[in-house]
């Protein structure tokens, strides 16, 4: 079998991720996901953060 399930799981996604606005609610969420790693990474190392950030 050529593809198998992963080609055709893709081509079921493909016209979601061709639209606009699901494209960039996936950019959003990324955005997101990095900002929270990276202030749970560097937390330590910025001084007087507020607290509310970092629970």
């Amino acid at each position: 079998m050529a593809g198998g399930p992963m080609l055709q799981m893709w081509e079921n996604i493909l016209p979601l991720v061709k639209d606009l606005k699901v494209r960039f609610a996936l950019a959003m969420l990324g955005n997101l996901v990095i900002l929270w790693f990276l202030l749970t990474y560097f937390k330590n190392l910025i001084p007087d953060l507020p607290a509310e950030l970092v629970n």
